[in-house]
């Protein structure tokens, strides 16, 4: 297991988590989405969305998933 950093809260490695682990594996998982979805359920973190998007590609990497960079 990686080491993560400080400012990353666990709830939102969870989240991400749930969101990678419902998303289908022969989809490429789409950065604006995962971020506009995960961003509604843990409203109110303190994670910026560079933070949140490098965890979101981290994690998917991790799992073998596609990843559409399509974030503005």
């Amino acid at each position: 297991m990686r080491e993560l950093p400080s400012n990353v809260d666990a709830k939102a490695v969870i989240e991400v988590g749930r969101y990678l682990d419902d998303h289908a594996k022969t989809t490429a998982v789409s950065i604006s989405e995962a971020l506009r979805v995960i961003r509604r359920r843990i409203n109110g973190l303190p994670i910026s969305d560079s933070g949140l998007e490098e965890l979101i590609l981290g994690s998917a990497a991790t799992r073998h998933l596609a990843i559409l960079l399509d974030n503005h």
